[in-house]
């Protein structure tokens, strides 16, 4: 009896004593859980504050410079072109329609002096020529003809100068005939107007060639065009073998309404654009005013003269001329193709070259007034500063996506 008690008060002792070691364990454990948790959590925060504080330097990093750079294929790939802001009246200006034109004296056409057959042609269309240069050979009977004919004249004349001095020395001998004399005198005056006579008529053919061949050159420097001579073919003075213009300089002819008339006047600031060149602008004075109107049109005609180095301005292109009225008021303000305007957010921005090849950054403007495809600023740029007057919308596109995380583009 007395052992099951002692069995029994060991037993309830270890219950009690595993009860009581569970129920202090318990506390600790629990707290340490909520230890680690809130450790856990801070941690957490810490990391996620430190996520947004790079993102806020990030977003900022593009706000303050905005610069967008891409590399030299990527600009040609996508057509940027970089500008100078214009300087144009700041009241909008007459806008009529005009014309690039060649200027007269540089273009020609260019044909035969007699007619042949074409032995040789020595241009093609789109070569550069100076002039004198070389661009075909006629083949004449008329001028092998001509020539020989010159030939011949030119031999009598030696024969009867020779007899005439022979007539002469005898003279002042004493022993020769007056009438022989007399009579190679007057041979020597014949076959000397003979070949006064062959020597003119050879000059329509030109000096260039021999025998019946004549030499067709161009008389201006310039740039082949159209070419209509084709070895063995059979021409003729009237036919046009070769046209060739010089556009390093074109005219721009713009036709005035009459009721405009009376405000143009020659040295006017003048604006032209052109739309098949993305609205490109380009900026003179009135070189010329006419004196009176069209009779056709009804309209005045005035004159432009742009140099033209890289040959964009090509004869025959459209566009508007935008000329300053006489006793407008207000001076210049800076402009620029309404083509590189985007918007950024709330802004209206223009991207400029930036410090190193290649970088663009975005600069705020504030626009005055737009006219067809010329926007007139009111802060922002400078007449003479450079832009992005083509392909702006690609930068801002880049630009956009480097503020969304996904870094400049290259």
């Amino acid at each position: 009896m007395k052992r099951r008690l002692t069995w029994a008060a060991a037993a309830l002792f270890g219950f009690l004593s595993m009860t009581g070691c569970k129920e202090n364990k318990s506390p600790a454990g629990h707290d340490s859980h909520e230890h680690g948790a809130g450790a856990h959590d801070e941690a957490e925060a810490r990391h996620q504050g430190d996520e947004h504080e790079g993102e806020g330097h990030a977003e900022a990093e593009h706000t303050a410079e905005r610069v967008v750079r891409v590399s030299r294929e990527a600009m040609e790939r996508s057509g940027i072109r970089i500008e100078s802001v214009l300087a144009v009246p700041a009241a909008g200006g007459i806008e009529v329609p005009a014309e690039v034109q060649a200027e007269p004296d540089k273009q020609a056409h260019v044909s035969s002096v007699v007619s042949g057959q074409v032995a040789r042609v020595t241009a093609s269309v789109g070569d550069r020529v100076e002039a004198g240069q070389t661009l075909a050979v006629i083949r004449s009977v008329a001028l092998g003809e001509a020539r020989a004919q010159a030939a011949r004249a030119r031999a009598n004349v030696e024969v009867a100068q020779a007899n005439f001095r022979r007539q002469e020395e005898l003279q002042r001998e004493g022993i020769g005939a007056e009438r022989q004399f007399l009579e190679a005198q007057a041979e020597l005056r014949r076959a000397q107007a003979e070949q006064s006579a062959a020597e003119r008529a050879l000059e329509v053919y030109g000096r260039g060639g021999s025998g019946s061949e004549v030499t067709i050159k161009s008389p201006i420097a310039g740039r082949v065009i159209s070419r209509h001579a084709t070895v063995g073919e059979v021409v003729a003075p009237s036919d046009v073998l070769f046209e060739i213009v010089d556009i390093s300089r074109v005219w721009v002819v713009g036709r005035v309404y009459q009721q405009n008339a009376g405000a143009i006047h020659e040295g006017a600031s003048t604006v032209l654009t052109l739309q098949a060149l993305s609205g490109r602008t380009f900026t003179a004075s009135l070189d010329y005013v006419a004196p009176s109107l069209d009779e056709r049109t009804r309209t005045l005609p005035v004159r432009v003269v742009l140099d033209n180095p890289d040959g964009v301005l090509r004869p025959g292109l459209f566009g508007t001329l935008s000329i300053s009225p006489a006793g407008a008021t207000g001076g210049n303000v800076p402009a620029v193709s309404s083509s590189a305007l985007q918007r950024l957010g709330e802004e209206t921005v223009v991207f400029v070259p930036a410090d190193e090849e290649g970088e663009f950054r975005a600069v705020s403007v504030t626009v005055a007034s737009r006219g067809g495809d010329l926007v007139r600023l009111r802060s922002g740029l400078a007449a003479g500063d450079r832009y992005v007057a083509e392909g702006a919308f690609v930068l801002k596109s880049e630009l956009s996506r480097g503020e969304l995380g996904e870094g400049h583009a290259h």
